[in-house]
């Protein structure tokens, strides 16, 4: 018998042998309708698997057959997406590009090998049901476990509303700082003067981009493993845990910490090993997995492990060991200036190696406050500050020690065979207008441009650039990537990247998986509305099942040009306003209505629809109704810099106006608006109309209206606008 021939009956008796011994691993997830209560707040629209949030954990071998019954009970389509886990492309789970619609009453089994170890996630890919629910862990064990411990625990973060998903949608579409006050995040220049930053503040209006943010949501609760507060038994002083910690949020980033900024190490990032890095601190996006081992010291203490909020709105606290309690210290509230607040300070850093979180060479931050660090005055603060404590004794923030991505290695070289064909870089800006709340890949929503198009075997390289001023955890199906900041052929392997503000970051991976894969922001309200992406290999099409899907499910899903209305309605004693507005991607539907002394003779209005050829530019068409008499009209609108809102209007009588708007926040609740209105035919009338008002919430301010017509006229009146 030749040695090839040898060697041919061996390789066909392994494969028979794996496919024979290969342990089938069985789930049924049932999907379903609750009433869950978190906050005291009987949530009606939550979802659970199997009656749990979050859902159960799923548990494989490598070798594994997964098999995964799911069965939808509920009345709305759902779908389930295996985060991480390489799978074939009919399985990963979204609806249209992979996997079809599983719908009210059906049944959907998906199959698939498991090829790797790790700590990794699943969580429906259908509207916002990730928000209500619908998100459980994955681990997958390794015959011999690299590390041995005592304990391995997974630790699943997420946030919580009490609200329906979908209304929050609304609400940020209405306006994208709708929650600011019930986070108590604002800006102000009396509050930017406070903070020494105030020429961030008036750069931040120079460049409209606005305050900065963390968060767009404002929540009712954080949760590890679906509570704000839990304990971890049976552990005992001197023994190792095992932490797999998992960031579920649809929205939030999470700071972990244990203790005292007590030292753990990371051994894996997104379930992939990497050199054991010994930190004190994680900032961990949306969607990342890390797993740590922290070794709990002998002498006598309770620990608390705690996963905090980025915007500092709140946390959820596991507590473990016995004896004194040693509590993770309080972060002081982040301030809407500068970009000290918006980078991780020694977290994960840019990818051009001279990034703000770049955090040096060892990572270390003055991060207690997550400050900038170049601002003398705010660093003072930061050195002199104490921080309470749970049990009302005060304790000074240590200096942390945060991950940054620069510090993680591939335990082998990760880099690519030499021979394979590499495509051209394909840079991919994020960009966005909170304004509108709308989100953008290169300058288009999902809705206008769906495909990066690429061919098999080939490396390929996204480099994300990232224009604005919040975080992007940008996630890729079906593949890990390589991370280029610096390791050389050590370049970790991740599959989903925090892209940092302002901030860009390189990627590469080997397109080997041919298929149609999901690429898009693991904020799933950015993701919802257009920062997303399919990558589609040459040559592959989406099946006429899919397609027949995407004609019955697709009209009735949420889309990033759908349509979200909002109003305004302004009583003063000196006049009355009503708004409306309606929000469509990149159309815009705007009509007022305005009468002055309450004198039906003084009634004016105007409507307008829009189209949005850029964030900052618009053009229309529209009706303005003056003087009892009716005239078509022409417009167009752009953003000046400082936040300056232009608009000049052409009638077809020939009478041309320009208006102008600027609106201040004085301090953080006392607003003013000076509007002055330019207008000519035959001759130049000016007029200018101001209001000074106090924001009593999101819906609600009072306030103070002046107004000076073409004639010279000063009036003064005082009143309420409501928003809804």
């Amino acid at each position: 018998m030749s040695r090839k021939l040898t060697v041919s009956l061996c390789l066909i008796v392994f494969i028979f042998s794996v496919n024979i011994f290969a342990a089938e691993k069985n789930y049924e997830l049932r999907v379903q309708n609750i009433t869950k209560n978190i906050t005291g707040v009987a949530v009606t629209h939550a979802l659970a698997i199997n009656g749990s949030i979050p859902a159960p954990t799923l548990k494989f071998k490598l070798g594994d057959d997964a098999v995964i019954k799911v069965i939808n009970e509920t009345k709305e389509p759902t779908t389930l997406h295996w985060h991480g886990v390489l799978v074939p492309w009919k399985q990963d789970g979204p609806q249209f590009s992979n996997t079809r619609v599983i719908g009210p009453g059906s049944t959907h089994i998906f199959r698939f090998p498991i090829k790797h170890t790790g700590t990794y996630w699943y969580h429906s890919h259908t509207e916002l049901q990730e928000q209500r629910g619908l998100y459980g862990a994955i681990v997958i064990e390794e015959e011999s476990p690299r590390q041995i411990v005592d304990h391995d625990f997974v630790f699943v973060m997420s946030d919580w509303t009490n609200e329906n998903p979908m209304q929050v949608l609304a609400n940020l579409k209405k306006d994208g700082d709708y929650y600011k006050y019930k986070k108590d995040y604002l800006a102000s220049i009396l509050g930017a003067i406070r903070h020494g930053a105030i020429w961030d503040y008036l750069k931040g209006e120079w460049s409209r981009m606005g305050p900065m943010d963390l968060s767009d949501v404002g929540y009712d609760a954080f949760l590890i493993n679906g509570k704000k507060k839990s304990m971890l038994k049976n552990v005992k002083h001197g023994e190792k845990i095992k932490f797999r910690i998992i960031n579920a949020a649809a929205s939030t980033y999470f700071y972990f910490n244990i203790g005292n900024l007590r030292n753990f190490t990371v051994v894996s990032k997104d379930g992939v090993d990497v050199r054991p890095v010994e930190v004190n601190e994680l900032l961990i996006g949306v969607a990342e997995t890390y797993d740590v081992i922290f070794e709990i010291p002998h002498h006598m203490k309770m620990f608390e492990a705690k996963a905090t909020a980025q915007d500092i709105t709140g946390s959820a606290t596991l507590i473990f060991g016995k004896g004194e309690m040693e509590h993770v210290p309080n972060k002081m509230r982040p301030v809407p200036y500068g970009m000290g607040d918006m980078d991780h300070g020694g977290g994960h850093g840019g990818g051009d190696d001279n990034g703000p979180g770049s955090g040096g060479d060892d990572g270390i931050g003055d991060d207690h406050a997550h400050m900038n660090g170049k601002r003398e005055v705010e660093k003072k603060m930061e050195d002199e500050l104490m921080f309470e404590r749970g049990d009302d004794d005060h304790l000074s923030m240590p200096k942390t020690k945060r991950l940054n991505y620069k510090m993680l290695k591939s335990m082998t070289p990760s880099d690519f065979d030499e021979s394979l064909v590499r495509a051209q870089v394909i840079e991919l800006e994020l960009s966005g207008d909170m304004e509108r709340y709308t989100w953008y890949i290169n300058g288009k929503p999902f809705s206008e441009d769906k495909y990066i198009n690429i061919r098999e075997n080939e490396v390929i390289t996204f480099k994300f650039v990232n224009t604005t001023m919040m975080h992007h955890p940008m996630h890729l199906h079906g593949h890990f990537f390589r991370v280029l900041m610096g390791q050389g052929k050590f370049a970790p392997l991740f599959h989903t990247v925090d892209v940092a503000p302002m901030q860009t970051v390189t990627i590469e991976f080997h397109a080997n998986e041919p298929g149609i894969w999901f690429l898009h922001c693991h904020n799933l309200y950015h993701m919802k509305m257009g920062m997303a992406r399919l990558v589609k290999y040459e040559g592959i099409e989406q099946t006429p099942e899919l397609k027949a899907d995407e004609v019955k499910w697709g009209p009735k899903m949420t889309h990033d040009n759908g349509a979200f209305w909002r109003g305004e309605a302004s009583l003063y004693s000196n006049t009355a306003k009503l708004e409306f507005g309606m929000n469509a991607g990149r159309y815009q539907f705007d009509m007022e209505l305005e009468v002055d002394d309450y004198d039906i003779d003084s009634f004016e209005a105007e409507t307008m629809f829009k189209r949005y050829l850029s964030r900052f530019l618009s053009l229309g068409i529209g009706a303005v109704i003056e003087d009892q008499k009716v005239y078509a009209a022409i417009t167009a609108a752009y953003n000046l810099p400082g936040n300056i809102e232009t608009e000049g209007l052409i009638r077809h009588d020939g009478k041309a106006v320009v208006r102008l708007k600027k609106t201040i926040p004085i301090t953080e609740r006392l607003y003013l608006d000076l509007s002055p209105e330019f207008r000519y035919k035959d001759d130049f009338k000016w007029s200018f109309d101001s209001e000074f008002y106090y924001n009593y919430n999101e819906k609600v301010s009072f306030g103070v209206n002046y107004k000076r017509d073409e004639g010279g006229d000063d009036i003064v009146g005082f009143g309420i606008k409501i928003r809804f």
